[in-house]
């Protein structure tokens, strides 16, 4: 949750409130002043001011017949330039160096690309420090990681099946790894519910990972981040450490790529 400014200024604050009034309106005729004076609370003088400024500069657009207001086209193309500022590839990796070293474990962060897992940055955990792989593009399986399946949790059946080209038979790559997209759609069913992936030894043995997905700012997963840790140290303390730091890096990295929940 973002923090309550320290020092708020008080004619920014009604500004945005302003825009935050017009943002919600869903009509197409605008709104007047008396109705946003009303609403926010504010004088008419101060409502006018405040339009009269934003409309100079574009963010606000009136209606010269009706004297009406609406969000103006300077608003929306400024606006464009958010998601080119907060993308995954451009992420700071001080998000994952702090799970990892919160965690003393590694920490990955993967897309999809086709029907493969790509580890696009991974954060080499030790309890004598961290070292970054600079070396990303590894691939992995979608069904048998932590990752893969955190990424697809809210694919449907359709989705999935496309995605694992209509087989119905998996590969397995240890004893652990689930065997069928049947059981697959199961252990999705499960991830959505819970809101993590495990992946215990079903990639390689001895290796235990928990993942989570990453949502942009329209909520769609793209990505998602983990946390793998050799079987042996994965008690039930260490659990709950590892979902409580993973939790609120995903939340934070999903915040920062423009991800807000109702």
């Amino acid at each position: 949750m973002t923090r309550e400014p320290k020092y708020p200024v008080q004619t920014v604050t009604k500004a945005i409130e302003i825009f935050n009034y017009l943002a919600a309106d869903t009509g197409t005729q605008g709104v007047g002043i008396t109705e946003l004076s009303r609403e926010l609370e504010m004088g008419k003088s101060t409502i006018h001011r405040l339009l009269d400024t934003l409309q100079y500069y574009g963010y606000i657009e009136k209606d010269e017949n009706s004297n009406r207001y609406q969000l103006g086209w300077e608003l929306y193309r400024v606006g464009q330039a958010v998601p080119r500022q907060n993308q995954l590839f451009s992420l700071n990796p001080s998000y994952l160096m702090e799970l990892s070293q919160e965690t003393q474990e590694t920490v990955n962060l993967g897309i999809l690309k086709r029907n493969e897992t790509v580890i696009i940055s991974k954060i080499e955990g030790s309890r004598n420090g961290l070292r970054v792989n600079i070396n990303p593009g590894e691939y992995e399986s979608i069904y048998a990681t932590g990752l893969g399946k955190a990424m697809i949790c809210e694919m449907d059946e359709a989705q999935i099946r496309e995605l694992l080209n209509g087989q119905e038979i998996l590969t397995k790559y240890t004893e652990n790894t689930i065997a069928s997209v049947s059981e697959l759609l199961e252990e999705e069913r499960r991830i959505r519910e819970c809101g993590y992936a495990v992946d215990a030894e079903e990639y390689c043995k001895g290796l235990y990972c928990i993942a989570m997905p990453l949502r942009d700012y329209t909520g769609k997963i793209i990505a998602a981040v983990s946390v793998s840790t050799p079987t042996v140290r994965m008690d039930e303390e260490k659990r709950k450490l590892v979902l409580g730091a993973l939790r609120k890096s995903a939340d934070d990295i999903s915040r920062k790529l423009g991800y807000r929940k109702d």
